[in-house]
């Protein structure tokens, strides 16, 4: 009779268009054990009512195609979820590959929990059809760059099946995987589920999400709200030791400039992560000797401009709760970087150790990190120690909060760089918000008194979070002369910059091919507050197009202005002279469904260029051989002439992956890229097995090779670099 009552409850839930309920979900509690087998078959299974499933893609609310069952149930210890995913062409099914956290174009079945309920974060995991597991970390609701963390895991299981009928899913999530906040003996969350049937693009989902915004699926603030009862938050102390040898062999250019001659040091490694738990949904890390041996090597990119490249954080003692140390300035702007700790130059400086303790205590999120690097005489680097200290509380409503963050780099000869700032998020009306952050710094290198104006930046950030009908972001942003964020990364310096868009999202019809239609006007300005004269100025008309099959493409006309006071050089023969230019163009970007075996996006743009041409075409083919193989590439050609100078420059850049996965634990990965510019081609190769969850053996090479020798003298060695090293990781549960 209470599954009787339960159902009746989730067809009401289902009804409105709008998917978050203020009435709880219960969540239902499995009556026996089940087997983790990838069949829900048993009877425990058949007593949870399946979830009310609506279409999200390609019609909202249309007619499903195929018949999908999702149930979900929950026990002392674990969420678990079950999918029944029928399917009328089952040799259909794309499972494109074995590689463990990786996304290749696969069907996919998910839930996205938001555990601790507060419209912001949530823990999103998803399984393939051949049992790949995928876990990401949501944050900012899903919007906006850096709002899916892609680099972050954590411990669960899962298991698939597939038959002649469609394919199977058992998922298991550890509560202590997932921390939440416990209110006399009642937990609430939020909770998403989905099928993705990737060949047709379609999505069926739990609840019924509005297609409102770029990744409504994925906004913890539309989720269901459930209720969990009697669970107890379990501490988990994870100790992972690790051990690792090998050798490094670098080609260094003699003192008197005659020679190169290889220097090889062989190196034996031993290191310890700890976790465990200070409060209910507080944790602390600790790591002793850090190492990152395995972490994948970043890929090439090519700068045509005068600032500085942003690289994306792949290390993971520093993903989980990026979320909380998160100060966003506008693009890849932020108070906080963490690659600045244990990187400099691209080279890796050796981390003694530190501690991070994060979490949630009522309606405070709250992140401590510090860590201590050894001197770096290459650079002229003291050993130093990093601070972050982070706190910041929900106000007003779910989806406002106020903060601060203090940043501090301390070298032990005195040197300091110290950040500190407070911040606002306030949604003052439905899916407006306005953002106004203020953050100054303090550094050993200036002597003057401080200024808050010359030493801060201030920004103003006012946006309509959504992708359907009229929306709207405008920014205004000031920062001063002294404003050096060196734990922080900023792209530029001493500025004034005002960047206004407005936009229209549009729905199409049944009969469409086409899913929705934006048009979009954008308006950029950035004056040096020296003398307020004009720095950047672009004005740009983007149209993105969505199909129902999957596929997409944009296209952008676009007129700038830049003002040069200094040669811009993009090689030692290549350059722009100091002046004012006007440039303009057309670039155009096509994706194809990533559910085909063989795929490929394009792009191709041509504009002037200062006072010359710039063409450019990239090309990122895909070709999944089977589920055990997969092969992609990247091309990135980029052509600039500048006839009346008399100079042409080729800035290239091929890239090659290759991922070989036996089964879900034994994988290989290849990345070889080379530059045109430069010569040289770089080559990582990570072998792992993966005995289970947190248990790890790795073999790493890396190298870095010169394709050209000949053409100076010395002549260059074959490799500047060469390194090869073997690791394994152990975490006692």
């Amino acid at each position: 009779m209470k599954y009787f009552i339960l159902s009746i409850l989730l067809l009401s839930i289902a009804g409105p268009v709008h998917a978050q309920s203020d009435q709880l979900f219960e969540l239902p509690r499995l009556s026996s054990p089940i087997t983790l087998d990838g069949m829900p078959d048993e009877k425990a299974w058949q007593e949870i009512p399946p979830l009310p499933l609506t279409m999200y893609q390609p019609v909202h609310m249309g007619q499903m195609s195929e018949r999908s069952v999702i149930r979900v149930a929950y026990d002392d210890e674990y969420i678990y979820v079950s999918g029944e995913l029928y399917d009328s062409e089952p040799d259909k099914i794309v499972a494109n590959t074995m590689y463990r956290d990786r996304y290749s174009g696969d069907e996919t079945f998910a839930i996205i929990l938001d555990s601790f309920n507060d419209d912001e974060t949530a823990r999103w995991f998803f399984v393939t059809p051949t049992g790949v597991r995928v876990d990401q970390l949501v944050s900012k609701d899903s919007e906006g760059d850096g709002s899916i963390n892609r680099n972050w895991t954590t411990h669960w299981d899962a298991a698939t099946q597939i038959t002649d009928e469609g394919w199977f899913v058992e998922m298991r999530i550890p509560f202590s995987s997932l921390g939440f906040r416990d209110f006399n003996g009642e937990v609430t969350m939020g909770m998403i589920a989905y099928r993705w049937i990737a060949r047709k693009a379609e999505r069926h989902i739990f609840p019924n999400i509005p297609p409102d915004w770029s990744r409504g699926f994925t906004k913890p603030s539309q989720a269901q709200k459930i209720r969990i009862t009697g669970v107890e938050y379990s501490r988990p102390f994870y100790i992972t030791p690790y051990v690792l040898s090998g050798f490094e062999q670098i080609n260094q250019l003699s003192t008197d400039g005659s020679s190169y001659t290889r220097q090889t040091d062989y190196t034996a490694e031993a290191g310890l992560d700890i976790k465990f738990p200070v409060t209910g949904n507080m944790n602390l890390d600790i790591t002793l000797n850090t190492d990152f041996a395995q972490v994948e090597a970043d890929e090439a990119q090519v700068n045509l401009s005068r600032f500085p490249l942003f690289f994306p954080e792949k290390r993971q003692f520093f993903q989980e709760r990026s979320d909380i140390f998160d100060f966003n300035l506008g693009g890849n702007n932020n108070l906080f970087y963490s690659r600045r700790i244990g990187l400099q130059q691209g080279q890796p400086i050796r981390i003694y150790g530190g501690a991070r303790l994060a979490g949630r205590t009522g309606k405070w999120d709250v992140g401590v990190l510090n860590m201590q690097t050894e001197a770096f005489s290459e650079l002229s680097l003291p050993s130093e120690n990093y601070g972050v200290y982070r706190a910041r509380r929900d106000i007003i409503n779910r989806n406002s909060y106020a903060g601060g963050m203090l940043t501090t780099r301390l070298g032990m000869d005195g040197s300091y760089n110290i950040a500190a700032g407070t911040d606002l998020i306030y949604n003052y009306s439905g899916n407006h918000y306005v953002d106004v952050k203020y953050a100054a710094t303090f550094d050993d290198r200036f002597e003057e008194s401080f200024d808050p104006l010359t030493n801060g930046i201030i920004r103003l950030f006012l946006r309509k979070q959504t992708s359907s009908g009229f929306f709207y972001s405008f920014t205004a942003k000031r920062a001063g002369e002294r404003y050096i964020p060196s734990m922080g990364f900023e792209s530029r310096f001493n500025y004034t910059l005002l960047d206004g868009s407005l936009s229209y999202g549009y729905f199409n019809s049944v009969e469409s091919p086409l899913r929705i239609v934006t048009p979009t006007a954008r308006y950029f300005v950035s004056l040096r507050n020296e003398d307020n004269s004009v720095e950047s100025m672009l004005f740009e008309l983007p149209l993105s197009i969505d199909f129902k099959d999957g596929s997409s493409m944009r296209v952008t006309g676009n007129w700038w202005f830049e003002d040069l006071r200094n040669p811009l050089f993009f090689s030692n023969n290549t350059f722009v002279e100091p002046g004012s230019y006007y440039f303009y163009g057309v670039n155009f970007n096509y994706s194809m469904n990533s559910a085909k075996r063989l795929r490929t996006s394009l792009s191709a743009g041509l504009n002037t260029f200062y006072d010359g041409t710039q063409l450019s075409v990239g090309l990122s083919p895909t070709w999944n051989q089977s589920r055990y193989f997969e092969i992609s590439g990247g091309i990135e050609l980029n052509r600039l002439d500048f006839p009346d100078r008399d100079q042409r420059e080729y800035l290239n850049v091929f890239r090659l992956r290759s991922l070989i996965a036996l089964n879900t634990q034994v994988s290989l990965q290849l990345l070889t890229q080379y530059n045109y510019l430069s010569r040289q081609i770089g080559t990582n190769a990570r072998f792992r097995y993966n005995f289970r969850e947190g248990n790890d053996f790795w073999i790493v090479y890396s190298e870095t090779s010169n394709t050209h020798t000949d053409h100076v003298t010395p002549a260059l060695p074959r490799f500047d670099n060469r390194v090869v090293l073997v690791k394994y990781t152990y975490t006692f549960l």
